[in-house]
């Protein structure tokens, strides 16, 4: 039985820890070796978990800083041993036969670099399982947008089908040591100029380039205490969205996208795509200039790093093995949605 490394990344979730770690206490797979970062929580958090899980084998560290979810993640890795290292978000419970399944499917084949399950919401306040999808693996378009796919959709089975997809969601997902080691720049499978937010797609994608399989198996599941937010729909729903968040998280958010499209675009793979990617950009500008004018100063930031990331680029080039890379086609999501799915059922097609 293989060791497998979980290594939880918190900063202030206090209130979720206790189900977080008894879900981790009742998985039948039980050769766990179990890492809590804390990125200098106010909140008790550390304390909470010294004086509760002492006893139980648990490497507990805590930063004098907060080094964000890249930087806390490495850590965690670089500390680890197991073969396999799991990220866990501390408000993902897992169903007890989670990681047994994702181990058993991961082992199947050992092109897959990484691997997600499926995430279903999870209700906190009403302590409360939901029947609605947190994510079904991430999805990238055409025109660089990414997205959890199928996410706030309601669960009738319309992601069932095990498949490969371009990057897994960085909530709870495994990583096969061996793929992380190859793919690593400078040291860091995380970008830490990311500090947070589509980390996991630039590692996605970077195991992606390198040949490495990111996969989706279904039969895998967990619940996510991410709320019944998200941007899949339109417009409206988009700016709704946005202004749940912070400026801070919407500036990196954005300034990340820039940062990946400069690290990851070797040997010009997104050319074929580069009327889509421009015409988004012209339009997140516009909308940049009417709602959220201080997204130009994280996009000085990410001009000041380009450099930086050119470098990084080269670096991944010398690791990359494909010479094209195939993006989403809005038709092909809507074809994948549960309305699609609700139709074609009706009409009894599927």
């Amino acid at each position: 039985m293989e060791l497998i490394s979980l290594v939880i990344i918190n900063y202030n979730n206090k209130s979720y820890l206790k189900r977080c770690m008894n879900s981790i206490f009742d998985q039948t797979y039980k050769n766990l070796e179990i890492i809590f970062i804390d990125n200098e929580s106010k909140d008790g958090s550390f304390e909470y978990m010294k004086e509760e899980y002492h006893d139980n084998g648990i490497l507990l560290i805590r930063n004098k800083i907060n080094n964000g979810y890249a930087g806390a993640a490495n850590q965690g890795i670089k500390l680890s041993k197991g073969k396999y290292v799991m990220i866990l978000n501390p408000d993902i419970i897992m169903e007890s036969d989670f990681i047994e399944k994702m181990i058993v499917f991961i082992e199947s084949d050992e092109t897959i670099g990484a691997l997600s399950g499926k995430l279903l919401k999870y209700d906190f306040e009403r302590n409360k399982k939901l029947n609605y999808i947190d994510s079904a693996g991430i999805i990238m378009f055409k025109n660089t947008r990414c997205i959890d796919r199928g996410q706030n959709e309601e669960d009738l089975g319309q992601y069932d089908k095990t498949e490969q997809v371009f990057g897994v969601c960085g909530a709870a997902p495994l990583y096969r040591r061996s793929c992380l080691e190859k793919v690593s720049i400078d040291g860091e499978y995380f970008d830490e100029d990311f500090f947070a937010y589509k980390e996991d797609v630039d590692l996605s994608w970077r195991l992606n380039l390198a040949g490495f399989k990111n996969m989706y198996y279904p039969k895998a599941i967990a619940y996510h205490g991410r709320g019944l937010g998200g941007s899949n729909g339109g417009v409206i729903d988009f700016i709704k969205n946005r202004k749940t968040q912070s400026k801070f998280l919407r500036g990196i958010s954005y300034r990340n996208h820039l940062m990946m499209l400069f690290k990851n675009n070797v040997n010009n793979t997104l050319d074929k795509y580069k009327l889509d990617i421009i015409l988004r950009e012209l339009k997140f500008t516009l909308y940049s200039i009417i709602f959220e004018a201080f997204n130009f100063k994280y996009f000085m930031e990410a001009i000041k790093l380009r450099d930086k990331m050119r470098i990084k680029r080269e670096k991944i080039e010398k690791i990359t093995k494909i010479n094209d890379i195939t993006l989403e086609s809005v038709k092909l999501i809507w074809k994948n949605s549960l309305i699609f799915h609700r139709i074609a059922r009706s009409l009894k097609i599927i």
